[in-house]
């Protein structure tokens, strides 16, 4: 199967999100997206490169544009490239590529949220682009992480803090990291790690390759008594033996396997009462929770070995504590409830909805609203605006006039280019601590970022370009008379 290969650079890191553990990009913007299309041996058969301007509704965050080296000046006029324009282009050639498996780093956490958000926002009528059609997805820093385990020979990991960081991991392997923090600099760095795992271990290679959809990480813990799983806490990476007991569904969460940490004799436990179990499972952590659909890296249970803490107890009696679970169903299914109660109990954010961060919220499209979006990209700008009425979904209506708005405020009628105007206006100008970034947030940032980096002479340019058109908007806006073609 094909490779897609990708990196985006974007105007800011994102919300994180701490129920998922993912950034999302719904108030941050693509910049630049770099991608290659390789075979199943890593060959290069096509790229893709393209960036864009910076939409009107948004405020980049100083500290991106400087790990991006990229100022305001540039993204307010890249090439005249509109970011609706860089995801239409964008998605048009990464579904020519496709069937294909959808690969970055660190991608799943971020790069694939800010796709999706970015998808959502422009009016595509499917935000999960790598993950139908035959479509698959994986991540290179978490084959890396699981490289430094089951194959500690394979990459050379450097020492400190953020040793597996991309630009930190490229040049401890030999790999160029000149131009880090460029879209298809970053892709090349990518591959050129995934070789090296590839050509020196490639069974390892294809078996972390064997959880890139739902179906294949399914079908392992179904055929598997007992699996590997690994996690990463600040950079260390903690092994675990485990047997899969079942799977949590929750209506509107994202299903998720419960794995029993077989450093744990389950006899110490059958005994025990719901509400005593209820204490017991988080108090002794007695089990890890993983989503199919994260490329979570599981290997067979003859790597249960290498792992000191496990050594010790033994494969026999590994083993027989994993029949122990399968013979005591009932028990598993304990466990499960109890974590589904815990899960449904949590106080999750009651915070307001805006449009731009309803994709899991709002539900898909109607069918007739796929067809309006299909005509929306088809007309000329000056035609799109006539047909944002006709959605049903009042949502899309809203983030097509945004999308004309940040093209060209002319070419709405007066009422809708005031109404987008105001609402920019006043999430660009609040005192309060929003969701985005604020003008007042902005100017903080810049005098945080002013003394970091008093020696930089190229930085300190950066950012005084950024202060300077922070400085005209906002004269802009306290004047009410917003300039369009700014």
């Amino acid at each position: 199967m094909n490779i897609i290969f990708y990196d985006f650079e974007t105007s800011g890191r994102g919300r994180f999100d701490k129920n998922n553990k993912t950034m999302n990009g719904q108030w941050d913007q693509i910049l630049q997206v770099g991608a290659i299309l390789c075979n199943e041996n890593l060959d290069e058969l096509d790229r893709f490169e393209m960036k864009c301007s910076l939409n009107k509704s948004l405020i980049p965050h100083p500290a991106a544009l400087l790990v991006n080296g990229l100022s305001m000046s540039s993204i307010r006029s890249s090439n005249n490239i509109s970011n609706y324009t860089l995801v239409y282009e964008m998605t048009e050639k990464l579904s020519q590529w496709g069937p294909a498996i959808f690969v970055g780093y660190n991608s799943i956490s971020f790069d694939e949220e800010f796709l999706r958000n970015a998808l959502f926002q422009n009016l595509h009528e499917n935000p999960y682009l790598t993950q139908i059609n035959g479509n698959k997805r994986a991540d290179v820093l978490n084959i890396a992480r699981a490289a430094s385990l089951y194959i500690p020979t394979c990459l050379k990991i450097p020492d400190g803090d953020g040793k597996f960081k991309l630009e930190n991991l490229a040049p401890a392997n030999n790999i160029s990291s000149q131009d880090a923090h460029d879209a298809m600099a970053d892709v090349i760095m990518t591959i050129e790690i995934s070789k090296i795992i590839k050509n020196q271990f490639p069974e390892f290679w294809e078996n972390s390759l064997l959880t890139s959809s739902k179906i294949g990480v399914i079908e392992l813990l179904e055929k598997s008594n007992i699996l590997c799983h690994h996690e990463s806490y600040y950079g260390k990476i903690n092994p675990f033996v485990v047997k899969c007991i079942g799977k949590m569904v929750i209506k509107n969460r994202t299903d998720q396997f419960i794995l029993f940490d077989l450093k744990h004799d389950p006899d110490d436990y059958l005994s025990s009462s719901y509400s005593e179990l209820e204490n017991l499972v988080f108090k002794d952590k007695l089990c890890r929770k993983i989503k199919a659909n994260t490329q979570p890296i599981l290997m067979g249970p003859e790597n249960a070995m290498n792992f000191p803490s496990y050594e010790k107890i033994g494969i026999d009696e590994i083993e027989r504590r994993a029949n122990v679970l399968k013979e005591n169903q009932e028990f598993c299914d304990k466990i499960i409830q109890i974590q589904i109660e815990k899960e449904t109990n949590k106080d999750y954010s009651q915070e307001d909805i805006f449009e731009e961060e309803s994709l899991f919220s709002g539900g898909f499209p109607s069918y007739g609203d796929k067809l309006i979006m299909k005509k929306f990209h088809s007309l000329d700008w000056d035609k799109k605006k006539l047909i944002l009425d006709d959605f049903e979904d009042k949502r899309y209506s809203y983030l097509g006039k945004k999308i004309i708005y940040d093209y060209d405020p002319k070419l709405l009628n007066k009422d809708d280019r005031e109404f987008i105007a105001k609402i920019i206006s006043s999430r660009h100008t609040s005192t309060n601590t929003e969701k985005w970034l604020t003008i007042p947030e902005a100017f903080a940032a810049i005098d945080d970022l002013r003394e970091k980096h008093i020696e930089n002479e190229r930085n300190l340019e950066i950012l005084d370009d950024y202060n300077s058109h922070l400085e005209k908007m906002l004269t802009g806006y306290q004047s009410a008379t917003l300039t369009y073609d700014d």
